[in-house]
């Protein structure tokens, strides 16, 4: 593993480690090696649910829905434990029926739940948008953890191989190449529009068996209001954010919205980003685009 950090022509840096090639955050827990060897050797059990996401995904959306019907319960479950960040005993002292998290290519999964074994929950989102989000959620840290510069450096370094959580376009390739009935896809965009909707497939995936009353209380609780004023509530600041935000919790709630890319690319942005998508897409035989509507 190596530490690497990049300041471009126009004065943007950008950190983080690589490993065999691929890029990883900051924080990813140790050396990489060892964290990655310890998840793909995971011990997974029957009921486990994995809440796999691109980062600012909805992530934390999708987490909470699983979480009130898998614990009958509509209060607010908080932040999933992510596999690549925390101490790998967290997972294992966890009680089943066990929910957790990770960001990870599909490749770097625990063998056994690339295998069948496990529910693994996913969602996709325009990656305009992933953009959007991520640049306003780093603008908000008062701390350095893998980008400094202006929006139209992000935009270039997110569509680079080079990204510190890995490169978007080699996540969907993944993704799309996994075809398995223990993984289920969801669109960012549908779940926004036709949220019981989607809280009934969640439902019936998990095989939990509630009725439709609760099925539209959850549905009522995961609005993204709901859950953002829900976050500032209850979650306690802790020593670890005080170093990086204000108010020592991670902002992970700005909008919650589809399309909010449009208010803030250039056209000249829009179309950069465009062409590298569209040459990226044929490169990789990507058929198909659900999450660029």
């Amino acid at each position: 593993m190596e530490l690497v950090t990049i300041v471009d022509e126009d004065n943007n840096k950008y950190a983080f480690k690589r490993y065999e090639g691929y890029s990883f955050t900051l924080d990813f827990v140790g050396n990489v090696r060892d964290q990655l060897d310890k998840i793909a050797h995971r011990q997974i059990k029957q009921d486990d649910v994995l809440v796999y996401t691109f980062p600012k995904s909805g992530t934390h959306w999708l987490y909470n829905t699983v979480m009130m019907l898998r614990s009958g319960s509509v209060s607010y479950h908080g932040t999933p434990i992510m596999m690549e960040f925390q101490d790998f005993n967290l997972i294992e002292e966890m009680p089943s029926p066990r929910t957790f998290g990770s960001h990870l290519l599909f490749r770097f999964l625990p063998d056994q739940m690339k295998s069948g074994k496990g529910k693994v929950i996913t969602i996709t989102r325009h990656p305009k948008d992933i953009v959007v989000s991520m640049y306003h959620m780093l603008q908000q840290l008062n701390k350095f953890v893998g980008y400094e510069g202006t929006f139209e450096g992000f935009v270039k370094y997110f569509l680079s191989e080079e990204y510190f959580f890995g490169s978007w376009f080699s996540w969907i390739k993944d993704l799309e190449e996994w075809k398995s009935p223990n993984c289920l896809c969801l669109s960012y965009s549908d779940f926004r529009k036709n949220t019981f909707e989607n809280v009934v497939k969640i439902a019936k995936f998990l095989d939990v068996d509630l009725d439709e009353v609760f099925l539209r209380s959850v549905t009522q609780n995961i609005q993204f209001e709901k859950l953002k004023d829900s976050h500032k509530e209850t979650t306690p600041p802790n020593d670890h954010w005080k170093e990086v935000c204000d108010e020592g919790r991670l902002p992970i709630y700005r909008k919650g919205q589809s399309g909010d890319w449009k208010n803030m690319f250039t056209v000249a942005q829009n179309e950069h980003f465009d062409q590298i998508y569209a040459k990226k897409i044929a490169k990789l035989g990507l058929k198909n685009d659900f999450w660029y509507d």
